[in-house]
């Protein structure tokens, strides 16, 4: 068994998880198969689950969407964690903050897991601090100085050098600054460039570029590049671990938050419209569910004791 093997087999717990939350659908299952299909490890950690916890599974009522009942939990986490013991897993080896998030983490030079921000010093003299469950990788050489962010997110403090300007990568273009302090955000379908302190260079991968003066943001898609409206420091306001929201709609704010949840968390697609304003503590992810919950017409659900469920009320 490779190194690999027990991060997938974290993930196909979550997957397995979800499909019996009665909460899966069209679009959950087409993730679920690209997963499948991207790594044979993905394959042998399904196929090994499905072998070890189906004798536990099959014994226990079917899982419904409704809250379990405290006795029928309790059950089910004494089935998971023997069928757990089984796999050669610690009990608590699966709480993940959602299926398929981790994996660039398994491929990088440096990588931060849940709720984990860190600081790192970098061969030129600069240094990067990775928000929690965030990869990079470094490609630093006698002028090249560039740090490639494969997940999550990255603030990078540039000292001036006689090496070329430090580059911020991504799949969709890059960030470019000489000296200064700027910020690089991985979403889904685009990324997020600050200019944090001084100017920036930001380069598409279809050639156009903008110039960002101190402050100023923007995000790269499969379109170009379009300006940002929120400010940099509610941006980045993780570093000193934080949460701003002002107005945003609560899949922003539950997306920010995710990486700082031990366990699984969904938000419901009409949930997902609210808009909510506050400043939070993302390293008290649960009283954050919670105080949202006061003010918005949430329902907050605890499923097998590593899954969250966020839904209208």
């Amino acid at each position: 068994m490779t190194a690999v093997l027990p991060a997938a087999v974290d993930e196909a717990i979550a997957w397995m998880a979800y499909q019996r939350s009665g909460f899966f659908d069209a679009q959950q299952q087409l993730s679920f198969e690209q997963w499948l299909a991207a790594d044979r490890h993905h394959q042998e950690a399904w196929q090994q689950l499905q072998l070890r916890l189906q004798a536990a599974f099959a014994s226990v009522d079917g899982v419904s969407g409704r809250m379990l009942a405290k006795d029928r939990l309790v059950r089910r986490r004494a089935f998971l964690r023997g069928a757990l013991g089984l796999c050669g897993l610690a009990a608590g080896s699966y709480c993940l903050t959602g299926p398929g998030r981790g994996l660039a983490g398994l491929r990088s030079d440096l990588s931060t897991g849940t709720a984990q921000r860190e600081r790192i010093a970098l061969p030129d003299g600069s240094s990067l601090l990775l928000n929690a469950q965030s990869a990079v990788n470094l490609r630093f050489g006698a002028h090249k100085r560039d740090v490639e962010l494969l997940d999550g997110g990255v603030i990078a403090d540039v000292r001036a050098s006689e090496r070329d300007a430090l580059r911020l990568c991504s799949r969709l273009g890059t960030a470019s600054m000489a000296e200064g302090r700027c910020m690089m955000m991985l979403l889904p379908e685009e990324s997020r460039i600050w200019a944090l302190k001084k100017s920036l260079r930001v380069t598409h991968i279809n050639g156009s570029g903008a110039t960002l003066a101190e402050g100023q943001g923007v995000r790269l898609t499969g379109r170009g590049i379009e300006p940002i409206g929120r400010s940099a420091n509610s941006a980045s306001a993780w570093s000193q671990g934080m949460l701003e929201s002002h107005d945003q709609t609560l899949a922003t704010v539950i997306e920010a938050l995710r990486p700082y949840h031990r366990g699984v968390l969904t938000l419901s697609p009409k949930a997902a419209r609210l808009k909510i304003s506050g400043v939070f503590s993302l390293d008290q992810s649960e009283q954050v569910l919670a105080a949202m919950a006061d003010v918005l017409p949430l329902r907050v659900e605890h499923f097998l004791g590593f899954w969250t469920r966020v839904s209208l009320s």
